[in-house]
C-alpha cells in the first residue's frame, strides 16, 4: 500500500479508533459509572426532549386545526405570533386532564378497596381462630404439638423493641432520603417542561441549526444519509406513539364492553387502567389483570376468576391481532416482526427496551429495506 497523505490519514483513524478501544475495555467500570453518571446529570434534559416530541403531535394538530394560515385577511383572525404559545397550553392541559381523569376513576376504587379489606381483616382474623379451635379440637394431638410449644416472652419483647427502636430510626432517614428525592424530582419535572416548552417554542429554528451542524461536519453524503435517518425516525416514532394511544382506546373499549355483557363490577375503573397500561406493549394488558382481579374480589372471588379468564382471553386477541394490525401497520412494519422487536426489545432492556424496541426496529427495518431495494436497483434485479 502506497503511503500518501489519504493512506496516512486512514491509519491514523484505524489507530485511533483501536486506542480508544482499548482504553475502554481497559477501563470498562470506570467508563460505565461515569456514562451512568453522565446519564443521571441529563435526565431531565434528556426527559424534556421525550416530553417535547409527545407534546409535539396535540400542538401540531392544534396548530392546524385552529391557526391556519388564510389568504384572505381577516381582522378577527388569530394573531399568529400567539399560534404556538396557545397550542402548547392547550397540549399540556389535555395531558393533565388525562392524568387527572385517570386518577380520578383509579385511585378512589383503589382507596374503597384497601378500606374494605381492612375492615373486613378483624372478621378475616375471627374466622382464623374459629377454625384453628375446630381443627384442635378434631386432631387433639396438634392441640399437644401446640401446648409443647415454649415462647420466651421477655426474649420476644425485647427483640420487639430493639426492632422498634431500629425501625425508627430507618424511618427517620428514610423519611429524608424520600424528602430529598421528591424535592430533586419536582425540580427535575420543572427543568424538564421548562426544556420542552422551549424546544417546541423554537423547534424550526433548532432544527435548522442541527442540520447546519450535520452538513457542515461531515461530508454531503453522509450528512444527507444521517438527516434521512433522523427525519424516518422522527415520522416512525411519531406514528408509534399514535398507533400506542389508538390500540390502548380500542382495548380499554372491549374490556369496558366485555364487562358490562358480563356484568362485572368496576367496568369503567378497569378498562381505563387496562387502557393505560396497554400503552406498554404487548404485556401492559397482564397489569391491568392484577389491579382488575384485587378490585373485583373484594365483591366476588367468581366474579374475579371470570374477569381473569376474560382479559386473558382479550390479551391473546390483543397481542396477536389487534397490536401488529394498529401499531404495525402505523410503524410499517409486519406483524412477525413486531412481536420479535417487542421480545428482544423487553429481555435486553426491560421496560424502556419494551417501549423503544419497536420504533427502533422499524427504524432499522426501514433503512435495510431501501437498501436492498437500491442495491437490487443498481444491480438490475
Amino acid at each position: 500500500m502506497e503511503l500518501n497523505k489519504e493512506n496516512t490519514k486512514k491509519i491514523i483513524k484505524i489507530i485511533t479508533y483501536a486506542l480508544v478501544l482499548f482504553f475502554i475495555l481497559q477501563n470498562f467500570g470506570i467508563v460505565k459509572n461515569m456514562f451512568f453518571n453522565l446519564l443521571n446529570i441529563l435526565s431531565p434534559f434528556l426527559f424534556g426532549v421525550g416530553l417535547a416530541f409527545i407534546l409535539n403531535i396535540p400542538m401540531s394538530v392544534f396548530e392546524r386545526k385552529f391557526f391556519q394560515h388564510k389568504k384572505v385577511k381577516d381582522k378577527n383572525a388569530k394573531p399568529s405570533h400567539l399560534k404556538r404559545p396557545i397550542s402548547i397550553v392547550m397540549s399540556l392541559i389535555l395531558i393533565i386532564l388525562i392524568i387527572g381523569l385517570i386518577i380520578k376513576l383509579v385511585i378512589p376504587q383503589l382507596i374503597s378497596v384497601l378500606v374494605m379489606f381492612a375492615g373486613n381483616l378483624p372478621e378475616l382474623a375471627y374466622n382464623i381462630k374459629e377454625g384453628a379451635m375446630e381443627l384442635t379440637e378434631q386432631y387433639p394431638e396438634i392441640r399437644a404439638q401446640i401446648s409443647s410449644i415454649e415462647i420466651n416472652w421477655e426474649q420476644i419483647i425485647n427483640e420487639l423493641m430493639n426492632f422498634v427502636k431500629n425501625f425508627a430510626g430507618s424511618v427517620v432517614t428514610s423519611s429524608i432520603g424520600f424528602l430529598v428525592s421528591v424535592i430533586g424530582g419536582i425540580f427535575d419535572s420543572i427543568v424538564a417542561i421548562v426544556f420542552a416548552v422551549y424546544i417546541l417554542m423554537s423547534k424550526e429554528k433548532l432544527s435548522d441549526q442541527l442540520k447546519k451542524l450535520i452538513r457542515a461536519y461531515l461530508p454531503e453524503k453522509r450528512a444527507e444519509r444521517l438527516l434521512e435517518i433522523c427525519h424516518l425516525s422522527k415520522v416512525t416514532f411519531s406514528n408509534f406513539i399514535g398507533g400506542q394511544c389508538i390500540e390502548a382506546v380500542i382495548l380499554g373499549s372491549l374490556c369496558f364492553l366485555g364487562m358490562l355483557l358480563l356484568r362485572l363490577p368496576y367496568a369503567a375503573t378497569i378498562s381505563v387502567f387496562v387502557g393505560v397500561t396497554a400503552l406498554i406493549p404487548i404485556v401492559g394488558a397482564f397489569i391491568g389483570i392484577i389491579l382488575g382481579a384485587v378490585l373485583i374480589l373484594s365483591v366476588s372471588p367468581i366474579k374475579s376468576l371470570i374477569f381473569i379468564c376474560f382479559l386473558l382471553i382479550l390479551q391473546q386477541i390483543e397481542s396477536n391481532v389487534i397490536y401488529p394490525k394498529v401499531v404495525g401497520n402505523s410503524v410499517g412494519l409486519p406483524g412477525m416482526w413486531v412481536l420479535v422487536a417487542v421480545i428482544v426489545g423487553g429481555g435486553l432492556g426491560g421496560m424502556l427496551g419494551l417501549l423503544l424496541g419497536l420504533p427502533c426496529v422499524s427504524v432499522l427495518y426501514s433503512i435495510l429495506r431501501n437498501d436492498v431495494y437500491e442495491r437490487l436497483k443498481m444491480k438490475k434485479v
